[in-house]
């Protein structure tokens, strides 16, 4: 039996956020350190999408997205626990992710008629929400029910809210410390390396392929469902295409294909972004520049560098 990996850096990094809200505790600073950690579970995801199996989606706010609607709408049409419909979004997000990732297989598509097709899909969804008012509110957002989070009896919601989202964030990492080393691990980067090689050693490259794409499907649509109930309400301004960008840009910040990527590219852009927040539109304009760069100069992201750089830096103090 395959002993399960818990990289002791993550430990690390989960146990200093686990302690911030003893130093930073007002709720400006809470929410803050809650969407970092929603943010570094949706670059895990793509990490998985896009990463591990070349699948350039660009519909991951839209996969967030429809999970979060699904969950609030059943819940407030039919009086039902929000527990009990968020699997229910995450079925619809895992059936639309799935579904675009077998089409982009078995049609041949590459890596940048998939990232049309779907941003396309991304552009429907935001049409359908603004064209569904009666449903969901268009513009002006739909309002989530209260969401019943662990322990908020003795912690309060927002430390609660907090945590929870936290811990899912820690066991999405180590579902990808130990994924990359899975079978279904090994047969992506096999795929990577030469799709045609892959399919003669009898590689189902369709099989694996959709199954990434549902693994990160779910776990955007959990997390997508998390932040609504956390926000209070969802819009088609916080499941835009620009949740795309800000997702691939902590990514390629952080390293792609890095287990401490996700964590690094999250808090950093997330702190700029506050920092940055009087800009207004200007800010989405600057993300697009440093994402341009990023490609450009800067492919293998910060964790991929600083892992180097401590390789080297130990290999040449044990040589002397």
């Amino acid at each position: 039996m395959r002993v399960i990996e818990i990289p002791k850096p993550s430990i690390i990094f989960f146990l200093i956020f686990a302690a911030l809200p003893l130093v930073f505790s007002n709720p400006y600073h809470l929410r803050i350190l809650t969407i970092i950690a929603i943010y570094a579970s949706f670059v895990y995801a793509a990490n998985i999408i896009i990463g591990e199996s070349r699948q350039l989606f660009l519909c991951m706010s839209a996969l967030a997205g429809i999970s979060a609607y699904t969950s609030a709408i059943l819940a407030n049409s039919y009086g039902l626990n929000p527990w009990v419909t968020i699997p229910a979004g995450i079925l619809f997000s895992v059936s639309v992710g799935a579904m675009l990732s077998y089409v982009s297989i078995v049609r041949g598509l590459g890596e940048i008629f998939v990232a049309i097709v779907t941003l396309t899909f991304t552009l429907i969804f935001e049409n359908v929400v603004l064209g569904l008012r009666w449903l969901t509110m268009g513009e002006t957002g739909l309002v989530t029910p209260t969401l019943w989070w662990p322990f908020q009896e003795i912690f309060g919601r927002r430390i609660a809210s907090y945590y929870t989202i936290l811990l899912f964030a820690f066991l999405v990492s180590m579902f990808y410390a130990n994924f990359v080393k899975s079978k279904l691990g090994i047969a992506l980067r096999a795929i990577r390396s030469d799709r045609i090689s892959a399919e003669v050693v009898g590689i189902d490259v369709t099989k694996y392929s959709v199954i990434a794409a549902s693994i990160g499907s779910a776990i955007l649509a959990i997390t997508g469902s998390f932040y609504g109930y956390f926000n209070g309400m969802i819009s088609p301004g916080i499941f835009s295409p620009s949740m795309d960008i800000v997702i691939i840009l902590m990514l390629l910040l952080g390293g792609l294909r890095t287990l401490y990527g996700p964590l690094i590219g999250s808090t950093a852009i997330v702190l700029l972004l506050e920092s940055t927040r009087g800009f207004g539109q200007l800010t989405l304009t600057f993300l697009g520049i440093m994402l341009v760069i990023l490609i450009l100069t800067f492919r293998e992201g910060i964790s991929s560098i600083a892992e180097k750089a401590f390789a080297r830096i130990t290999s040449s103090g044990w040589k002397s």
